[in-house]
């Protein structure tokens, strides 16, 4: 018996649309995409989507503050700003997340889900 083709065992790909790709640089979209919600940003020339809520405790995540953080480095006493408007903070309780990797700031256990954005034809479109 021939064993399945490697794609066959996946499933397809969830597609949203999400609007117009008129963002402007900084700016945010929530859209629908039941059972839940994504924002959709577009920051410093590409788009990155979240799934719009805190694993905290729930809160609209997407609604919160875009920020930058403290980059590591190896002097004590220094410090270095950076990734300016990919960091997301909850409105609730200050959690802060990575808009590219969903990574939680101060926890590798803790993420948001993140998805792709695909641009096409002046369309937004989000794929899970």
């Amino acid at each position: 018996m021939n064993a399945p083709e490697p794609s066959a065992a996946l499933p397809p790909a969830r597609r949203w649309p999400a609007g117009p790709a008129d963002l402007a640089p900084g700016a945010r979209r929530i859209v629908e995409a039941s059972p839940f919600s994504i924002g959709i940003f577009y920051v410093d020339g590409r788009y990155h989507a979240v799934r719009n809520h805190c694993p905290h405790e729930g809160a609209e995540l997407c609604r919160g503050k875009l920020t930058g953080t403290n980059l590591p480095n190896d002097t004590p006493g220094t410090y270095e700003w950076g990734r300016d408007n990919l960091i997301i903070r909850c409105p609730w309780h200050q959690w802060e997340f990575d808009l590219e990797t969903g990574r939680h700031l101060a926890s590798d256990r803790c993420r948001v889900r993140v998805f792709r954005v695909i641009e096409e034809n002046g369309a937004l479109f989000v794929e899970a």
